[in-house]
Protein backbone atom coordinates (compact mmCIF):
# COMPACT_ATOMS: atom_id res chain seq x y z
CA UNK A 1 0.00 0.00 0.00
CA UNK A 2 1.54 3.56 -0.93
CA UNK A 3 1.93 5.67 1.68
CA UNK A 4 0.35 9.43 0.84
CA UNK A 5 3.46 12.02 0.65
CA UNK A 6 4.02 13.76 4.30
CA UNK A 7 3.11 17.97 4.03
CA UNK A 8 5.79 19.92 3.81
CA UNK A 9 5.70 23.06 5.77
CA UNK A 10 7.11 25.97 3.80
CA UNK A 11 7.36 29.68 5.28
CA UNK A 12 7.81 32.47 2.51
CA UNK A 13 9.77 35.18 3.33
CA UNK A 14 9.29 37.94 0.37
CA UNK A 15 7.32 40.81 -1.54
CA UNK A 16 3.92 39.86 -0.39
CA UNK A 17 3.16 39.68 -4.48
CA UNK A 18 6.55 37.64 -4.80
CA UNK A 19 5.60 35.36 -2.02
CA UNK A 20 1.55 34.67 -3.37
CA UNK A 21 3.21 33.47 -6.86
CA UNK A 22 5.97 31.15 -4.84
CA UNK A 23 3.04 30.08 -3.03
CA UNK A 24 1.02 29.57 -6.64
CA UNK A 25 3.52 28.01 -7.85
CA UNK A 26 3.66 25.33 -5.05
CA UNK A 27 0.09 24.87 -5.33
CA UNK A 28 0.11 24.31 -8.99
CA UNK A 29 2.92 21.50 -8.26
CA UNK A 30 0.44 19.00 -6.86
CA UNK A 31 2.73 18.01 -4.15
CA UNK A 32 2.40 18.19 -0.75
CA UNK A 33 3.34 21.97 0.52
CA UNK A 34 1.72 23.49 2.75
CA UNK A 35 2.70 27.37 2.77
CA UNK A 36 2.46 30.20 4.58
CA UNK A 37 4.23 33.98 3.60
CA UNK A 38 5.82 36.21 5.85
CA UNK A 39 6.34 39.69 4.08
CA UNK A 40 9.29 40.92 6.47
CA UNK A 41 12.01 39.73 8.69
CA UNK A 42 10.43 40.88 11.74
CA UNK A 43 6.87 39.46 10.50
CA UNK A 44 8.91 35.95 9.93
CA UNK A 45 10.30 36.04 13.66
CA UNK A 46 6.79 36.51 14.83
CA UNK A 47 5.41 33.48 12.58
CA UNK A 48 8.16 31.43 13.37
CA UNK A 49 7.58 31.84 17.46
CA UNK A 50 4.26 30.86 17.05
CA UNK A 51 4.71 27.51 14.60
CA UNK A 52 7.09 25.48 13.31
CA UNK A 53 8.29 24.70 9.57
CA UNK A 54 10.32 22.62 7.87
CA UNK A 55 12.01 24.88 5.72
CA UNK A 56 12.22 28.80 5.36
CA UNK A 57 11.86 30.17 1.28
CA UNK A 58 13.76 33.87 1.90
CA UNK A 59 14.45 36.97 -0.25
CA UNK A 60 17.49 38.32 1.49
CA UNK A 61 16.55 41.86 0.57
CA UNK A 62 13.52 42.62 2.74
CA UNK A 63 11.96 45.82 3.93
CA UNK A 64 13.62 46.23 7.37
CA UNK A 65 16.59 43.81 6.21
CA UNK A 66 19.08 43.94 3.60
CA UNK A 67 21.49 41.14 2.51
CA UNK A 68 23.29 38.62 4.39
CA UNK A 69 22.16 40.33 7.77
CA UNK A 70 18.60 38.59 6.54
CA UNK A 71 20.05 35.04 6.42
CA UNK A 72 21.99 35.66 9.69
CA UNK A 73 19.24 37.06 11.85
CA UNK A 74 16.90 33.73 10.59
CA UNK A 75 19.94 31.55 11.09
CA UNK A 76 20.34 32.78 14.67
CA UNK A 77 16.48 32.31 15.79
CA UNK A 78 15.80 29.36 14.06
CA UNK A 79 17.07 26.02 15.25
CA UNK A 80 17.15 22.89 12.85
CA UNK A 81 14.87 24.79 10.47
CA UNK A 82 17.28 24.29 6.96
CA UNK A 83 16.97 27.73 4.43
CA UNK A 84 16.77 28.06 1.31
CA UNK A 85 17.77 31.86 -0.05
CA UNK A 86 16.05 33.62 -3.68
CA UNK A 87 18.08 36.66 -4.84
CA UNK A 88 17.66 38.29 -8.45
CA UNK A 89 19.84 37.20 -11.29
CA UNK A 90 22.14 40.39 -10.77
CA UNK A 91 22.61 39.04 -7.38
CA UNK A 92 24.12 35.95 -7.26
CA UNK A 93 27.28 36.04 -5.72
CA UNK A 94 24.85 37.27 -2.68
CA UNK A 95 23.15 34.09 -2.52
CA UNK A 96 26.27 32.10 -3.16
CA UNK A 97 27.93 34.20 -0.23
CA UNK A 98 24.47 32.72 1.89
CA UNK A 99 25.61 28.89 1.12
CA UNK A 100 28.80 29.56 2.41
CA UNK A 101 28.01 30.93 5.62
CA UNK A 102 25.26 27.84 5.56
CA UNK A 103 22.15 28.46 3.48
CA UNK A 104 21.18 24.77 1.73
CA UNK A 105 20.77 25.74 -1.78
CA UNK A 106 19.79 29.24 -3.55
CA UNK A 107 17.01 29.82 -5.99
CA UNK A 108 17.06 32.86 -8.50
CA UNK A 109 14.47 34.99 -9.60
CA UNK A 110 12.68 34.60 -12.82
CA UNK A 111 14.48 31.54 -13.63
CA UNK A 112 13.21 29.23 -11.20
CA UNK A 113 10.69 27.37 -12.46
CA UNK A 114 7.31 25.19 -10.35
CA UNK A 115 9.72 21.93 -10.88
CA UNK A 116 12.76 23.04 -9.88
CA UNK A 117 11.58 25.07 -6.86
CA UNK A 118 9.14 21.95 -5.80
CA UNK A 119 12.10 19.98 -6.03
CA UNK A 120 15.13 22.41 -4.36
CA UNK A 121 12.33 22.08 -1.63
CA UNK A 122 11.82 18.29 -1.54
CA UNK A 123 15.60 17.90 -1.48
CA UNK A 124 16.45 20.18 0.92
CA UNK A 125 13.96 19.10 3.21
CA UNK A 126 14.69 15.08 2.51
CA UNK A 127 18.68 15.65 3.31
CA UNK A 128 18.04 17.69 6.75
CA UNK A 129 15.57 15.12 7.70
CA UNK A 130 18.06 12.54 7.29
CA UNK A 131 20.81 14.60 9.30
CA UNK A 132 18.60 14.98 11.68
CA UNK A 133 17.48 11.12 12.24
CA UNK A 134 21.52 10.59 12.31
CA UNK A 135 22.10 12.97 14.79
CA UNK A 136 22.98 11.66 18.35
CA UNK A 137 22.13 14.91 20.84
CA UNK A 138 25.10 14.51 23.59
CA UNK A 139 24.73 18.04 25.12
CA UNK A 140 22.65 19.59 28.08
CA UNK A 141 23.50 22.20 25.33
CA UNK A 142 19.75 24.25 25.41
CA UNK A 143 18.13 23.56 28.73
CA UNK A 144 15.63 25.03 29.98
CA UNK A 145 14.41 24.89 33.93
CA UNK A 146 11.54 26.91 34.62
CA UNK A 147 10.81 28.47 38.09
CA UNK A 148 7.08 28.98 39.33
CA UNK A 149 5.23 29.96 42.77
CA UNK A 150 1.96 28.39 43.32
CA UNK A 151 1.12 31.86 43.97
CA UNK A 152 2.83 34.96 44.87
CA UNK A 153 5.34 35.66 47.68
CA UNK A 154 6.38 32.10 48.11
CA UNK A 155 9.90 33.02 47.81
CA UNK A 156 10.68 31.71 43.73
CA UNK A 157 12.49 34.56 43.03
CA UNK A 158 15.08 34.27 45.51
CA UNK A 159 15.74 30.01 45.00
CA UNK A 160 15.72 31.02 41.27
CA UNK A 161 18.66 32.92 41.78
CA UNK A 162 20.25 31.02 44.11
CA UNK A 163 19.94 27.85 41.67
CA UNK A 164 21.14 29.58 38.92
CA UNK A 165 24.09 30.21 41.37
CA UNK A 166 24.80 26.63 42.25
CA UNK A 167 24.36 25.37 38.22
CA UNK A 168 26.86 27.21 37.77
CA UNK A 169 28.92 26.11 40.35
CA UNK A 170 28.60 22.29 39.55
CA UNK A 171 29.17 22.65 35.56
CA UNK A 172 31.88 25.30 35.68
CA UNK A 173 34.42 21.89 35.80
CA UNK A 174 32.96 20.83 32.34
CA UNK A 175 31.52 23.99 30.87
CA UNK A 176 35.02 26.54 31.79
CA UNK A 177 33.34 29.12 29.59
CA UNK A 178 29.78 28.18 29.69
CA UNK A 179 27.82 30.69 31.72
CA UNK A 180 24.35 30.39 32.77
CA UNK A 181 21.30 32.87 32.01
CA UNK A 182 18.90 33.63 34.30
CA UNK A 183 15.67 35.63 32.68
CA UNK A 184 13.14 37.37 35.22
CA UNK A 185 9.30 37.53 33.81
CA UNK A 186 8.29 39.32 36.53
CA UNK A 187 6.93 42.82 35.28
CA UNK A 188 6.38 44.76 38.30
CA UNK A 189 9.96 44.15 40.50
CA UNK A 190 13.28 44.24 40.28
CA UNK A 191 14.13 41.55 43.25
CA UNK A 192 16.31 39.42 40.70
CA UNK A 193 18.61 42.70 39.96
CA UNK A 194 18.73 43.47 44.03
CA UNK A 195 19.90 40.14 44.54
CA UNK A 196 22.54 40.00 42.22
CA UNK A 197 23.72 43.37 42.56
CA UNK A 198 23.33 44.75 38.83
CA UNK A 199 22.61 48.21 37.56
CA UNK A 200 21.63 46.95 33.85
CA UNK A 201 19.42 49.74 31.85
CA UNK A 202 17.84 46.65 29.39
CA UNK A 203 15.58 44.58 30.14
CA UNK A 204 13.78 41.63 28.59
CA UNK A 205 11.28 44.07 27.07
CA UNK A 206 14.20 45.68 24.87
CA UNK A 207 15.60 42.18 24.00
CA UNK A 208 11.64 41.00 22.83
CA UNK A 209 10.97 44.93 20.88
CA UNK A 210 14.31 43.60 18.97
CA UNK A 211 13.85 40.17 17.84
CA UNK A 212 15.02 41.52 14.55
CA UNK A 213 18.40 42.78 15.57
CA UNK A 214 19.51 39.96 18.53
CA UNK A 215 22.35 38.75 17.95
CA UNK A 216 25.41 37.68 20.07
CA UNK A 217 26.77 41.61 19.97
CA UNK A 218 23.24 42.88 20.97
CA UNK A 219 22.79 40.25 23.41
CA UNK A 220 25.47 41.08 24.86
CA UNK A 221 25.04 44.39 25.45
CA UNK A 222 21.61 43.72 26.83
CA UNK A 223 22.19 41.03 29.10
CA UNK A 224 23.74 42.12 32.85
CA UNK A 225 27.10 39.69 33.69
CA UNK A 226 27.23 38.98 37.68
CA UNK A 227 30.02 37.93 38.76
CA UNK A 228 28.83 34.44 39.83
CA UNK A 229 29.09 33.30 36.12
CA UNK A 230 25.20 33.98 35.84
CA UNK A 231 23.99 36.04 33.12
CA UNK A 232 20.84 38.24 33.80
CA UNK A 233 18.26 39.56 31.78
CA UNK A 234 16.50 41.57 33.79
CA UNK A 235 12.59 42.24 34.24
CA UNK A 236 10.45 44.85 32.84
CA UNK A 237 10.33 45.80 35.91
CA UNK A 238 13.62 46.93 36.31
CA UNK A 239 13.01 50.14 34.78
CA UNK A 240 9.50 50.88 36.74
CA UNK A 241 6.16 50.90 34.78
CA UNK A 242 7.57 48.87 31.94
CA UNK A 243 4.48 47.09 30.16
CA UNK A 244 5.30 43.01 29.63
CA UNK A 245 5.85 42.16 26.14
CA UNK A 246 3.86 39.71 24.24
CA UNK A 247 3.73 36.29 25.78
CA UNK A 248 5.00 34.97 21.95
CA UNK A 249 7.91 37.40 21.80
CA UNK A 250 8.95 36.67 25.22
CA UNK A 251 9.02 32.92 24.17
CA UNK A 252 11.25 33.22 21.11
CA UNK A 253 13.59 35.71 23.08
CA UNK A 254 13.81 32.19 25.35
CA UNK A 255 14.14 30.70 22.13
CA UNK A 256 17.00 32.60 20.84
CA UNK A 257 18.80 32.21 24.05
CA UNK A 258 19.40 28.42 24.27
CA UNK A 259 21.26 28.95 20.94
CA UNK A 260 23.86 30.81 23.83
CA UNK A 261 23.73 29.10 26.99
CA UNK A 262 23.78 25.85 27.80
CA UNK A 263 21.22 26.07 31.02
CA UNK A 264 18.84 28.66 31.22
CA UNK A 265 16.76 29.33 34.21
CA UNK A 266 12.96 31.07 33.84
CA UNK A 267 11.66 32.72 36.99
CA UNK A 268 8.54 32.59 35.90
CA UNK A 269 6.82 34.07 38.48
CA UNK A 270 2.84 32.92 38.96
CA UNK A 271 0.73 31.08 36.85
CA UNK A 272 -0.47 33.21 33.73
CA UNK A 273 -0.59 33.68 30.23
CA UNK A 274 2.80 34.52 29.42
CA UNK A 275 4.10 31.65 32.08
CA UNK A 276 1.86 29.33 29.98
CA UNK A 277 3.13 30.20 27.22
CA UNK A 278 6.69 29.72 27.90
CA UNK A 279 6.55 26.81 29.67
CA UNK A 280 6.63 25.01 25.79
CA UNK A 281 10.18 25.78 26.08
CA UNK A 282 10.88 24.15 29.02
CA UNK A 283 12.28 20.76 29.88
CA UNK A 284 11.93 20.79 33.20
CA UNK A 285 9.65 22.80 35.80
CA UNK A 286 9.86 23.37 39.79
CA UNK A 287 7.04 24.01 41.40
CA UNK A 288 7.72 25.77 44.58
CA UNK A 289 4.84 25.92 47.42
CA UNK A 290 4.74 26.69 51.26
CA UNK A 291 3.14 24.16 53.17
CA UNK A 292 -0.13 26.73 53.92
CA UNK A 293 -3.92 25.89 53.29
CA UNK A 294 -4.39 28.48 50.42
CA UNK A 295 -1.22 27.72 48.70
CA UNK A 296 -1.48 24.19 49.15
CA UNK A 297 -5.16 24.29 47.12
CA UNK A 298 -3.48 26.45 44.47
CA UNK A 299 -0.60 24.05 44.16
CA UNK A 300 -3.13 21.23 43.48
CA UNK A 301 -4.94 23.34 41.00
CA UNK A 302 -1.79 24.04 39.42
CA UNK A 303 -0.47 20.84 39.11
CA UNK A 304 -3.95 19.51 37.28
CA UNK A 305 -3.66 22.43 34.99
CA UNK A 306 -0.16 21.29 34.16
CA UNK A 307 -1.58 17.46 33.32
CA UNK A 308 -4.16 18.86 30.82
CA UNK A 309 -1.49 20.65 29.02
CA UNK A 310 0.54 17.40 28.85
CA UNK A 311 3.28 18.13 30.90
CA UNK A 312 4.87 14.86 32.01
CA UNK A 313 4.40 14.44 35.74
CA UNK A 314 8.87 13.69 35.27
CA UNK A 315 9.00 16.96 34.35
CA UNK A 316 7.35 18.75 37.16
CA UNK A 317 9.61 18.77 40.74
CA UNK A 318 8.11 19.71 43.58
CA UNK A 319 9.61 21.92 46.43
CA UNK A 320 8.72 22.96 49.91
CA UNK A 321 9.49 26.56 50.87
CA UNK A 322 9.72 28.13 54.40
CA UNK A 323 8.85 25.01 55.85
CA UNK A 324 7.85 25.19 59.93
CA UNK A 325 8.33 22.03 62.17
CA UNK A 326 4.90 21.94 62.78
CA UNK A 327 4.00 21.83 59.25
CA UNK A 328 5.24 18.35 58.16
CA UNK A 329 1.75 16.20 59.16
CA UNK A 330 0.18 19.06 56.82
CA UNK A 331 3.19 18.22 54.16
CA UNK A 332 2.55 14.84 54.38
CA UNK A 333 -0.93 14.71 53.92
CA UNK A 334 -0.90 16.69 50.56
CA UNK A 335 1.90 14.41 48.95
CA UNK A 336 -0.22 11.64 49.52
CA UNK A 337 -3.36 13.50 48.07
CA UNK A 338 -1.39 13.80 44.76
CA UNK A 339 0.74 11.27 44.56
CA UNK A 340 4.18 12.62 44.53
CA UNK A 341 6.88 13.52 46.84
CA UNK A 342 8.53 16.96 47.06
CA UNK A 343 12.36 16.55 45.21
CA UNK A 344 13.45 19.41 48.42
CA UNK A 345 12.45 21.27 51.84
CA UNK A 346 13.70 24.44 52.61
CA UNK A 347 13.32 25.47 55.81
CA UNK A 348 11.68 29.28 56.63
CA UNK A 349 15.28 31.18 56.69
CA UNK A 350 13.37 34.65 55.84
CA UNK A 351 14.86 36.14 58.53
CA UNK A 352 18.26 35.13 57.72
CA UNK A 353 17.79 36.24 54.09
CA UNK A 354 16.93 39.43 55.37
CA UNK A 355 19.75 40.04 57.79
CA UNK A 356 22.14 38.93 55.01
CA UNK A 357 20.46 41.63 52.57
CA UNK A 358 20.95 44.31 55.24
CA UNK A 359 24.73 43.14 56.06
CA UNK A 360 25.41 43.45 52.08
CA UNK A 361 25.88 39.43 51.95
CA UNK A 362 23.45 38.93 48.72
CA UNK A 363 23.08 35.35 47.78
CA UNK A 364 24.62 34.59 51.25
CA UNK A 365 26.58 30.84 50.26
CA UNK A 366 26.23 30.09 53.99
CA UNK A 367 22.73 29.95 54.39
CA UNK A 368 20.39 26.69 54.36
CA UNK A 369 18.51 27.92 51.42
CA UNK A 370 21.81 27.87 49.33
CA UNK A 371 22.51 24.36 50.64
CA UNK A 372 18.88 22.96 49.71
CA UNK A 373 19.34 25.13 45.69
CA UNK A 374 22.98 22.89 45.46
CA UNK A 375 20.48 20.00 46.22
CA UNK A 376 18.02 20.36 43.63
CA UNK A 377 20.54 21.88 40.86
CA UNK A 378 22.43 18.29 41.44
CA UNK A 379 18.86 16.08 41.58
CA UNK A 380 18.34 18.55 38.00
CA UNK A 381 21.15 17.63 36.76
CA UNK A 382 21.22 13.86 37.70
CA UNK A 383 23.85 13.80 39.56
CA UNK A 384 24.05 12.06 43.20
CA UNK A 385 22.69 14.02 46.03
CA UNK A 386 22.62 12.96 49.93
CA UNK A 387 20.24 11.51 51.52
CA UNK A 388 20.55 12.31 54.81
CA UNK A 389 19.88 16.28 53.62
CA UNK A 390 16.83 15.57 52.53
CA UNK A 391 15.09 13.43 55.28
CA UNK A 392 11.92 15.65 56.57
CA UNK A 393 12.94 14.45 59.85
CA UNK A 394 16.51 15.74 59.90
CA UNK A 395 15.69 18.96 58.08
CA UNK A 396 12.86 20.06 61.18
CA UNK A 397 15.11 18.76 63.67
CA UNK A 398 17.39 21.54 62.03
CA UNK A 399 14.68 24.44 62.20
CA UNK A 400 14.30 24.03 65.79
CA UNK A 401 17.78 23.65 66.37
CA UNK A 402 18.05 27.28 64.36
CA UNK A 403 15.41 28.43 65.76
CA UNK A 404 16.81 28.04 69.78
CA UNK A 405 20.03 29.53 68.41
CA UNK A 406 18.38 32.68 66.75
CA UNK A 407 19.16 36.09 68.37
CA UNK A 408 16.09 38.41 68.84
CA UNK A 409 17.27 40.27 66.42
CA UNK A 410 16.51 37.76 63.69
CA UNK A 411 13.36 36.40 65.28
CA UNK A 412 11.58 40.22 65.67
CA UNK A 413 13.09 40.85 62.20
CA UNK A 414 14.66 44.12 63.50
CA UNK A 415 12.89 46.09 60.86
CA UNK A 416 14.39 44.15 58.27
CA UNK A 417 10.64 42.70 57.58
CA UNK A 418 9.94 45.93 55.42
CA UNK A 419 12.72 44.81 53.00
CA UNK A 420 10.50 41.50 52.18
CA UNK A 421 7.36 43.64 51.76
CA UNK A 422 9.91 45.66 48.83
CA UNK A 423 9.85 42.79 46.94
CA UNK A 424 13.49 41.52 47.90
CA UNK A 425 12.17 38.43 48.15
CA UNK A 426 8.90 37.32 46.58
Amino acid sequence: MEREPQIIEVLLVDTPDDAAGTSQMLADDGQAFSAWRASSLLEALDVLARRGFDIIVVELNLPDSYGLATFEALRLHTRDIPIVVMTAADNQQLALSAVERGAQDCLIKGKMTTSALARVIRYVVARHRRSLKDKIERQVAGRTIGIMGAKGGVGATTLAAYLAVCLREQTAREQPAGKILLVDLEANSSSTSALFETKGQFTLADAAANLHRLDREYWSGIVSETRFGVDLLNPPGRKGGAEMPAAERVRHVVRFARNLYPLVVIDLGVPGPIAVEVLRETQDLVLVVTPTLIEMIEARRVLQKLSEAGFAAKQIHLVWNRVMRQQAGAMRAFEKAIGRSAVRSIPDCAAEIELSYCDGRFLDPRLPLHREAEMLAAHLLGRDVARASHSLLALLAAIGLRRDKASPRALEGDGASSLSASGVEK
